[in-house]
């Protein structure tokens, strides 16, 4: 019995860790940056971004070059507009990222 019970027990726990993280809508994580106390302008550049990748990758997806200078102009893009954010809001997205383990 007590074989079995552990058994389950760490099936149960492996399954937990293992089961993938349930990101938020563009909707939730906009409420939960303004929560975090996060300035307007700083999310709203956030959102230009998301916009941006989700619009212009699958337009060059198919081609390798044209999706690595995609990629390439978008990272610094994003990079330059987070060191630009106030500090306070770089630290509320940080903290975002690695929430939901993206950092």
């Amino acid at each position: 019995m007590f074989n079995l019970f552990y058994i389950l027990f760490v099936s149960l726990a492996i399954s937990a860790f293992a089961a993938p993280i349930k990101y938020p809508t563009e909707e939730e994580s906009k409420a939960e940056l303004t929560a975090a106390g996060m300035t307007q302008a700083s999310i709203e550049g956030l959102d230009a971004l998301t916009k941006r990748f989700t619009s212009g990758f699958p337009l060059v997806q198919s081609n390798k070059e044209a999706t690595d200078k995609f990629i390439a102009e978008y990272t610094t893009d994003a990079q330059n507009f987070i060191k630009s954010m106030p500090e306070n809001d770089q630290t509320i997205y940080n903290n975002y990222l690695k929430k939901y383990g993206l950092a």
